[in-house]
């Protein structure tokens, strides 16, 4: 139940919004200034409505010390008629809302209502902001490599400009990382970083995804919808596999290139658009163009600053630097005992080429979490098969026979968690040869 905190030196107001509200709310009541300060401390409420005049402090006043302290809590102000003009000057200070006396009390509610759905909403989009933060970190992408290097190099001295950028590199790469990172750099920063996922939107659906179509449109167009363009505003247009979008929709992104322009689906009024144009792809567009798939002038000039990431696999010296990040990422997010992975481990990573690259790398680290949450260190035998697949091939030769047959046993045994069936199974033996094993070789010490 929301909290509601109501400032006001009339009894009959405080009684009556307490009556009005009680059944939605928790309500507190004071009838002066400081009294109201130590409610707010102790209760932090979440809305307060505030009289202007108060006996020991002027409500104008009392705003100002609310907003340098409690800055996220949203006040309505309660005004006379004649106070109109304070109210105007309490919202430049930071009040959500004003209402004037003799109220409505419906009316009351509904501004209460709003006021809150707009602060929960304001809570919901800094948690989704904070999340992209952890999930990207902009402030300068992991990486050792030089070739990675470079890569930001060439971001931080495009992010000043408004140049187009085509981003390039396999799938799961990092490109949308890129392009985040340049938008973070650049003035634009404050504005929308809007992505659109070329590869997801039905062909039918391009047009209005991204330009916005007015009412009457189509069939079911029983209202205006603002486009991607429109939603970017003075931000970052991010397209992502750009490869992906229907010819026809290419003439007329084109054309909104080299125009700043564009007419949403319905309407024949043009809109002047200030926003910048990324691009990333893991296609070949000159062998699209080649194949007709994508036009030759669109790609001129979408690929101003072409820049190219590497794969993972060209760029070893990056992968435990990503473990170590994503180690600390899941364990925010995870609860576990995981501290660490062991160097054997470490080095299956190493030894991976990682088709997937990063993202297939953070996918990797994700499901380790969740299936051995107990463990403090994570063995070379947690790891997924495919990591481990290269591992098996690399145990060395030179040793004995014997001590590389004790090797293989005990890596089987916990494979299978020490379950002497299926460890034989796998060795392709039988359970009383593999219990000879176990004892000719002391293992069973070794069990975890």
């Amino acid at each position: 139940m929301d909290k509601i905190l109501i400032i006001d030196d009339e009894e009959g107001v405080r009684e009556s919004l307490r009556i009005s509200l009680k059944n939605k709310y928790k309500v507190f009541l004071s009838s002066n200034g400081r009294e109201g300060l130590s409610i707010i401390e102790k209760e932090n409420p979440d809305i307060i409505i505030l009289d202007i005049i108060l006996p020991d402090i002027d409500g104008i006043t009392l705003l100002k010390e609310i907003k340098g302290k409690f800055k996220w809590i949203p006040v309505i102000m309660l005004t006379a008629v004649s106070q109109v003009k304070t109210a105007v000057e309490a919202m430049k200070i930071g009040a959500s809302d004003y209402i004037s006396k003799p109220f409505d009390i419906d009316e009351l509610i509904l501004t209460i209502e709003k006021t809150l759905k707009t602060k929960k909403l304001i809570s919901h989009i800094e948690l989704l902001q904070e999340e992209i933060k952890t999930e990207y970190p902009l402030d300068f992408p992991v990486c050792v490599s030089e070739e990675m290097k470079n890569v930001i190099k060439l971001a931080e001295r495009v992010s000043s400009l408004d140049t187009p950028v085509l981003i390039t590199g396999p799938t799961g790469v990092g490109k949308e990382l890129v392009a985040r990172y340049i938008h973070e750099k650049s003035q634009r920063k404050n504005n929308p970083f809007v992505p659109i996922h070329c590869a997801a939107i039905p062909e039918t659906l391009f047009e209005s995804e991204i330009f916005g179509y007015e009412k009457g449109a189509f069939t079911n167009a029983f209202k205006s919808k603002k486009g991607k363009i429109e939603i970017a505003g003075s931000g970052t247009l991010f397209f992502d596999e750009i490869g992906e979008i229907p010819l026809n929709i290419q003439v007329k992104l084109l054309r909104f290139l080299e125009e700043k322009k564009y007419n949403p689906l319905g309407s024949n009024e043009f809109i002047e658009s200030d926003a910048r144009i990324i691009s990333a792809t893991s296609k070949n567009l000159k062998e699209e163009i080649k194949k007709g798939n994508f036009r030759e002038d669109l790609y001129y000039r979408l690929s101003v600053v072409p820049i190219e990431i590497p794969p993972l696999k060209d760029r070893k010296e990056d992968i435990i630097p990503l473990v170590e990040y994503y180690i600390k990422f899941f364990k925010k997010k995870i609860p576990c005992k995981i501290e660490d992975f062991s160097e054997e481990a470490k080095k299956a990573f190493l030894n991976y080429d990682w088709p997937g690259n990063v993202r297939e790398l953070k996918n990797v680290i994700e499901r380790i979490f969740v299936l051995n949450s107990e463990k403090s260190i994570i063995e070379l035998y947690d790891l997924p098969v495919e990591l481990k697949k290269r591992e098996k091939l690399s145990i060395p030769l030179k040793e004995s026979v014997e001590n590389f047959e004790k090797e293989i046993i005990e890596f089987a045994l916990k494979e299978t968690n020490w379950n002497q069936t299926k460890a034989a199974k796998i060795l392709k033996t039988t359970r009383r040869i593999l219990r000879y094993k176990i004892q000719k070789y002391g293992l069973a010490k070794n069990r975890r």
